[in-house]
């Protein structure tokens, strides 16, 4: 089963891989969803960004037992380790850096990489949607020296203007504005 697993914060969730980002407010209802625009379009093992979003904080009244999945995403630090179990392989990633960006700015997931790279996008701080707390983490195992880049052309990659990173719709619940998707992080 694909899984994402984060043992400093006690984290083991089954990941929904290649979900257009008109489903992933419904994804997330089963865990953490993983949504492909275009410059980030990268599956596991693949050269280019792999993002992966989860709930922070959501609605208290909610039955969705992911809801607080990434509340802890603020502990990561450089170094520590994730895992993306994904086609019965392993795939091992090291945090490399932490930021925090408006939620309209996607042009920070697209970027020249010459690795596999994993970005875990969370609403910040908790309670709110206001900002988007982004962990990224390269791949370390297996080793990345066969990795490929990631189709750039593929037709199932949304392509996103004026979009947003991750929309707690829990607590924006307005909205599809143009191509900004109902995630709550």
């Amino acid at each position: 089963d694909p899984r994402l697993i984060i043992p400093k914060l006690n984290v083991d969730v089954p990941v929904h891989f290649g979900i257009p980002l008109s489903e992933v407010m419904s994804a997330m209802n089963n865990g953490v969803a993983h949504y492909r625009i275009s410059g980030a379009s990268a599956f596991p093992g693949e050269i280019g960004n792999l993002v992966i979003t989860g709930h922070s904080a959501g609605d208290i009244y909610s039955s969705n037992p992911y809801k607080y999945i990434f509340s802890g995403l603020e502990r990561l630090e450089n170094g520590d380790l994730i895992y993306v179990n994904y086609n019965s392989v392993r795939y091992t990633y090291k945090v490399t850096k932490q930021e925090v960006v408006e939620p309209t700015n996607t042009g920070v997931l697209i970027y020249d990489t010459d690795k596999p790279v994993l970005t875990l996008v969370t609403c910040t701080p908790l309670g709110t949607s206001r900002y988007r707390l982004l962990v990224t983490a390269e791949q370390i195992s297996p080793s990345t020296d066969t990795a490929k880049e990631a189709p750039t052309d593929d037709s199932t990659v949304d392509h996103v203007e004026n979009a947003e990173i991750g929309v707690n719709a829990e607590h924006n619940s307005t909205s599809q504005r143009g191509n900004s998707v109902d995630t709550p992080a």
